[in-house]
């Protein structure tokens, strides 16, 4: 079993990502997806890396809202690696590298109904964002420093994972728009064997 590298951060982004070829639509889609899978979650760790890099230091160096703005960013940072290394594990390794031609692409489709969830939840960060900096502005609300600086942290996690969650599922549905019709036939087949009872 493949572990998930620190070389993987770094050879990960510069992996060509071939969408208008199309040799073989099974082998073609099942290496399109891992280098799409695997991008998305190289620069999602990257993100990480940053959050973390820039939060400790700065929760040394500054005080009031920035403190809070750089504690929850580091807190995102390991929440989000966390993500990571379970969508490596789970997703890419255990149900699509093990999974058989049907599974794989149950699992392309289950990733993009993942991927639109997240953009919910996203737009949502962002607003809630919204909503801890309106509480910082009541007078006399306590802890004005920790809503502003949670605020804005959540503001930049939402318009950060909106982005990227938005870029990689415009490249899933390419994905599979390229290998649709081949697709459709063998989820068809795949159906009928289940309906028969095979």
């Amino acid at each position: 079993m493949t572990s998930l590298s620190w070389r993987f951060f770094f050879t990960t982004l510069t992996v060509d990502l071939p969408l208008e070829e199309i040799v073989d639509e099974v082998r073609d889609f099942d290496e399109r997806f891992g280098i799409i899978l695997q991008k998305h979650l190289a620069i999602l760790g990257w993100w990480c890396f940053i959050n973390l890099a820039v939060g400790v230091p700065g929760m040394f160096l500054f005080k009031e809202w920035l403190w809070y703005f750089m504690l929850m960013n580091m807190t995102w940072g390991v929440i989000n690696f966390a993500v990571v290394l379970w969508v490596f594990d789970h997703v890419f390794l255990k149900r699509f590298v093990e999974g058989n031609v049907f599974q794989r692409f149950e699992v392309q489709r289950h990733v993009e109904k993942m991927l639109l969830f997240n953009i919910g939840l996203d737009s949502a960060y962002f607003f809630a964002g919204l909503w801890l900096k309106a509480l910082a502005a009541i007078p006399g609300m306590p802890y004005p420093e920790l809503w502003l600086g949670f605020g804005w942290a959540v503001i930049l996690q939402g318009a950060f994972l909106f982005i990227h969650d938005n870029i990689f599922h415009y490249l899933h549905r390419a994905n599979f728009r390229k290998c649709k019709p081949f697709l459709e036939d063998v989820m068809e087949t795949q159906m009928e064997v289940r309906r028969m009872g095979g």
